[in-house]
Formats: C-alpha cells, structure tokens, sequence
C-alpha cells in the first residue's frame, strides 16, 4: 500500500511528541490526524475512516484500551500500536490481549517507529 493512500489516527496527550510522531508519518507521505484526548479519537472515528491507530495507554479522560474497544466497534480488526511511558502491568496486560502490532515504550527510537509503521503499510 502507497503511503500517500494510508491514514493514521494518532492520540497522545503530550502535544510535542503528538506532533513530532505526525511529522514522521507525514514525511512517509501517510496522512495523520491528532487527537489529545481519548472522547476526542472516538468522535474522529464515527467521521473518518483509518487504517492504523497510534495510541497512547494513558490519556486525561479514558485509557489506550478503552478507545480501542470503541474503534473495534466501528472498525473490523483495527491495526493498533500502543504506546506507554508510565502503565501499569494490568493495563499493558489488557492491552495485550487486544493483539497490537506492538507495544511501544516510550520513550523510543524514531527509526523503531518508523519501521513499525511501514511494517503495518506493508502487511
């Protein structure tokens, strides 16, 4: 799949990291669009539709796991990557039974997430 074709909905409440992640997928030529909060990602998921999920486990209102479990019901076997600093094991456990492509642990390698990611394009 042409990057240029693929779209990414990315949700972090660090606004810098948020930003830089999205300047990373769009110089793959992958559409991205931001979301801070959790209720915020699930309105953008009845609007638009994508084609992979960048979330962090830990967002101000609801957790990584919880706005999965929404997008699931509008999406048929979402493809997901988690994201973490701080969570703790019951969380990343639940999370990982949701079958992620990956579990990342902040903070990581640019070229780890790009990697991921284009590895999602490719699958």
């Amino acid at each position: 799949m042409d990057g240029s074709q693929y779209s990414v909905l990315l949700v972090d409440d660090n606004a810098g990291l948020r930003s830089g992640l999205a300047m990373i997928l769009e110089d793959e030529g992958i559409r991205t669009t931001q979301a801070e909060r959790g209720d915020e990602a699930i309105q953008l998921v009845h609007e638009v539709r994508f084609d992979l999920f960048v979330l962090d486990l830990n967002l101000p209102d609801m957790t990584g796991v919880n706005v999965y479990t929404h997008v699931a019901a509008e999406h048929q076997s979402p493809r997901c990557i988690f994201m973490t600093a701080e969570a703790s094991e019951e969380l990343i456990e639940q999370a990982m039974r949701l079958h992620p492509l990956r579990l990342l642990r902040k903070p990581f390698e640019v070229k780890l997430f790009r990697d991921v990611v284009r590895n999602a394009i490719a699958a």
